[in-house]
């Protein structure tokens, strides 16, 4: 494997100069689809950079939760009067939804609360032990890092400067006491993609496990699972289009049926005479591990989320990305005092993501972020990400991130790069 190592962004060319039509149709066509985008912040026109944090919301789903609540509120699988049905049918028709969007079958998908519940609940289903190591990049975001800390013998992969895993070297991590490898599809802090052909592919050839963290790819990247070949795949709603309160797992059927009862509670059993003293009768996965009255109007805009997506399409997605990316990290490389995390990494191997170092005296990059917003009224990230041993590693004491998606134009980026500017002078 390759790894890249890059302190500056590319400054070989001009925002100005490259050709935007095609780069704003799609954002323009769907702008007004986000209310949010709509408002004012600071005095000024709302410019959204923090969609790797949470997405804004399209109208669609909105109107599915509301509908929810006004129209069918009820629980799911469980009431046989009318409104039960039809809350049932929106919940069901949701993992219908999410199942095509990644190309799995819906018997593998259990829905949690976000990929941080997916991935503890992969790591209680391992029952791994302190002996027990879990390889993973030293990168990664807290909810695919902690699990392990807590539930196994971390392996981290070294990073470098900018915080890109140096893949080469996960071969020789691994040992026989191996049981995972655990790794971000596309990194929340570089934006860069994952070799996973080749993990996968290591992987097999030693018999272990991968987990991929979706987090940051479900709504930017055309999501095959069976292709991908990973065991399991793990991702949110919010930073899909869809509310917060609901994620997915996917697992491969084989695994899944290994797995012991994550958790205990309603709806996960199908009763076979006195509970204390007759048989327990586990329903069929993946409903055995979703006890208790789910996120059920999160879970119904997550499905209008991914119709939204589909409808779209990801591929026009995709190449929105890919533009938006090249546009992003050459704005930001005009501006003198500003270092990008893997600016050198092409934006075919990434998505709309950049993370940056602005050289402000007397300022942190938190208080960055904050002047971008109370000044130019542009949201960005600012701070650590979740994230603190990337930051550790790479000595860097906090860093921005602008995280733009398919509503957002040139002229956002363009706003972004002055306001930066003005703040570096």
């Amino acid at each position: 494997m390759t790894t890249t190592t890059t302190t500056t962004g590319p400054t070989n060319g001009n925002p100005a100069s490259a050709s935007t039509t095609s780069l704003n149709h799609l954002a323009e066509s769907l702008r007004p689809e986000f209310p949010l985008l709509s408002r004012e912040l600071s005095g000024h026109g709302l410019v959204f950079l923090d969609s790797a944090s949470t997405t804004p919301k399209p109208r669609v789903v909105i109107d599915a939760v509301s509908h929810y609540y006004a129209s069918c509120t009820a629980n799911v699988h469980r009431g046989v009067h009318g409104l039960g049905d039809e809350a049932t049918q929106l919940y069901d028709a949701a993992r219908l939804e999410v199942a095509g969007l990644l190309n799995a079958a819906p018997d593998e998908l259990v829905f949690v609360r976000g990929a941080t519940e997916a991935i503890n609940l992969v790591a209680h289903a391992l029952a791994l032990t302190a002996d027990d190591e879990v390889v993973f990049p030293a990168s990664e975001h807290h909810a695919n890092w902690l699990p392990w800390r807590v539930r196994a013998a971390p392996v981290p992969i070294p990073i470098d400067g900018d915080g890109v895993p140096r893949w080469e070297m996960i071969e020789s991590l691994i040992t026989p006491r191996t049981k995972l490898i655990s790794v971000g599809h596309v990194s929340n802090v570089t934006g860069v993609i994952a070799p996973v052909e080749e993990i996968v592919a290591i992987a097999r050839r030693r018999g272990i496990p991968v987990l991929l963290d979706g987090a940051q790819s479900l709504s930017h990247l055309p999501v095959d699972v069976k292709k991908l070949d990973v065991d399991f795949y793990a991702a949110s709603s919010h930073k899909a289009f869809g509310p917060s309160g609901v994620g997915v797992l996917f697992a491969k059927r084989e695994r899944m049926a290994k797995f012991g009862l994550y958790q205990v509670g309603g709806g996960m059993v199908a009763v076979n005479g006195d509970l204390g003293i007759g048989e327990l009768v586990l329903r069929d996965p993946p409903f055995r591990f979703e006890a208790g009255t789910p996120a059920i109007e999160a879970t119904i805009g997550f499905g209008a989320a991914v119709r939204f997506m589909r409808k779209i399409g990801m591929t026009a997605i995709r190449a929105h990305d890919v533009q938006m990316t090249d546009y992003l990290l050459r704005g930001l490389g005009t501006i003198s005092g500003v270092r990008i995390l893997a600016g050198d990494v092409p934006a075919s191997r990434r998505i709309a993501l950049a993370t940056f170092v602005v050289d402000a005296p007397a300022m942190t990059q938190e208080n960055v972020a904050r002047a971008l917003s109370d000044m130019f009224g542009i949201c960005v990230s600012g701070g650590f990400h979740c994230t603190h041993v990337l930051h550790a590693r790479a000595k860097l004491d906090g860093t921005v991130r602008a995280s733009p998606h398919i509503f957002n134009t040139t002229g956002d980026i363009d706003r972004l790069v002055e306001a930066v500017a003005e703040i570096v002078g």
